[in-house]
């Protein structure tokens, strides 16, 4: 049975835009799935350089956005994941991370969170609202 969680926190590049400044496959309708559950994007760019990525992404802009000028160390830190739990007022241990590399990974377990892999894009994620929180399945690999 799948775990709810009462937040949401993506990694950008590469799980939400790709090497070319487009949404990924699935990442909007991702985003829209959320409905009224908190999120935040957790980046290593710069805040300008995040907010031109979604602009030509037509992706929305987060309640909250974690960048390269808010934390002193980038991941595998965790330091980024813990100040969007923060800013959203959400412990650690209630929030998904969806990510697409190794180190952001790594980050969002040292955080405390649960991460979900979407190294193979967002196909085999789904993402359901019940009761004002977030239940996330992740299908296995064949």
């Amino acid at each position: 049975m799948p775990t709810t969680y009462e937040a949401a926190l993506f990694d950008l590049y590469g799980t939400l835009v790709d090497g070319r400044g487009n949404a990924c496959e699935g990442a909007s309708e991702a985003l829209d799935a959320l409905g009224a559950v908190r999120w935040a994007i957790v980046t290593s760019c710069s805040r300008p350089l995040a907010a031109e990525l979604l602009r030509r992404a037509k992706l929305p802009e987060p309640p909250v956005l974690v960048s390269a000028e808010n934390v002193a160390r980038q991941k595998p830190s965790p330091e980024g994941y813990l100040r969007a739990a923060e800013l959203l007022h959400v412990a650690p241990e209630r929030c998904v991370v969806f990510e697409d590399s190794g180190s952001g990974l790594a980050a969002a377990r040292a955080a405390g969170m649960h991460a979900v892999s979407v190294l193979s894009g967002w196909k085999r994620v789904g993402l359901a609202v019940e009761n004002g929180e977030l239940r996330v399945r992740e299908e296995e690999t064949p």
